[in-house]
């Protein structure tokens, strides 16, 4: 098989990114091992989003938000955020001239909408439950070999199979890795009180304990705790569970139910030195990593697949889609996006897990005088909603 991109990796990242490809007159590969998981039969995902208003008009731009089940959708209308002692900030999509600050979405949800839309594009090739397991590079071609025996022939690989990519290693393409001794744990739900589409965030001893509402007032927790305390969380029944994060909520959301048993994921940092290579370019995961504090982690990756398709898609002349000349466009204009939010989620991460004199001073200090100070808060909402 003979074609001008081969997508390795059909999340939602990679996937994405073929669907983007549409208009560019290109004949497309995506590879994918895995079957995409089907919605939860009862409740909702305990993997979710927060898209932003610039991931929402791409997805939009290529045919996948309207595709959504509309009914599995919340707003965020409104977003709290405690320190440690009294200090808060707070954002207001009202406040800022905007509908909602972001949408809360559940990674089953994508899925389903994203094969949808790739179900009948044209100049696409979709090979599910099929792994590559072997790539070579010339100067004309990249030849990727795959489970079935097959071989695909490629003037472009684009991957986004991972944050342990295999590709990635094959190129010989290093990273650069911070191990948070966190764990990322996750569950859902049911609140007493009305969430009112407000996400809240608490930054204590014991970690970054998010609540991001869901439909039918339901709420899904993301609390990135030490490895200690994790394994504590982890490990509660579910009545256990609920009452330690409404502790550690403050009882904001009054009694939580616990609908289903929590799970974890270890938390770094990770950034790929090269973001290219010959005839490769890395997005998603497969490129970067940062601490789910700010919830920016697919916002980046979809800004990745848009910023590659624009390229691929305004190549003019140029009929070679790995073209080196193409390649450092994508790479020079992803950059700066990059390395800002590596440093926002890095500085806010290590900010708030130290306990040196007087750093917890100035950190809530910090959050009082950001509340108060309207132009730098219409600044922090302006470049979270993308």
């Amino acid at each position: 098989m003979n074609v001008d991109v081969a997508v390795v990796g059909a999340g939602l990242v990679g996937g994405s990114f073929a669907r983007a490809l549409a208009p560019a007159g290109l004949n497309v590969v995506l590879v994918e091992p895995r079957l995409p998981r089907p919605l939860p039969a009862a409740g909702f995902d305990q993997r979710v989003y927060a898209l932003n208003r610039h991931s929402r008009r791409f997805l939009e731009h290529c045919e996948i938000w309207p595709r959504l089940l509309p009914e599995r959708v919340a707003p965020v209308r409104e977003m709290r955020v405690f320190g440690d002692d009294a200090s808060k900030i707070e954002f207001s999509a009202y406040r800022g001239g905007v509908p909602e600050l972001a949408s809360i979405v559940e990674e089953a949800n994508l899925q389903q909408a994203l094969r949808s839309a790739l179900a009948n594009q044209a100049n696409l090739t979709l090979l599910t439950g099929i792994a590559c397991t072997n790539a070579r590079w010339s100067d004309a071609l990249a030849t990727l070999s795959l489970s079935d025996g097959r071989q695909i022939e490629a003037r472009l690989v684009v991957a986004a199979d991972g944050a342990d990519s295999a590709l990635r290693t094959a190129a010989g393409i290093a990273t650069h890795i911070r191990e948070y001794a966190q764990i990322g744990v996750v569950a859902n739900f049911r609140a007493e009180r009305a969430h009112r589409d407000t996400a809240y965030q608490w930054f204590s001893t014991h970690g970054v304990l998010a609540l991001l509402p869901l439909p039918e007032n339901q709420v899904s927790m993301v609390w990135s705790a030490p490895e200690a305390h994790a394994q504590v969380l982890l490990a509660a029944d579910a009545e256990e569970l609920a009452r330690m994060v409404e502790q550690a909520s403050r009882g904001v959301l009054g009694q939580l139910q616990t609908l289903g048993a929590p799970a974890g994921f270890p938390l770094r940092r990770m950034r790929a030195k090269r973001l290219i290579g010959p005839r490769l370019a890395l997005i998603g995961d497969t490129a970067h990593n940062v601490h789910p504090l700010a919830g920016q982690g697919l916002n980046l990756g979809f800004g990745d697949a848009e910023a590659l398709a624009a390229v691929l898609a305004g190549r003019g002349m140029e009929s070679d889609s790995g073209a080196v000349s193409l390649l450092r466009r994508f790479e020079r204009g992803r950059r700066e996006d990059l390395l800002a939010m590596e440093l926002v989620t890095d500085g806010l991460q290590a900010l708030f897990d130290s306990n040196l004199p007087g750093i917890k001073w100035l950190r809530n200090a910090g959050l009082r005088l950001t509340d108060r100070v309207s132009p730098l808060k219409r600044l922090l909402v302006k470049r979270a909603l993308g």
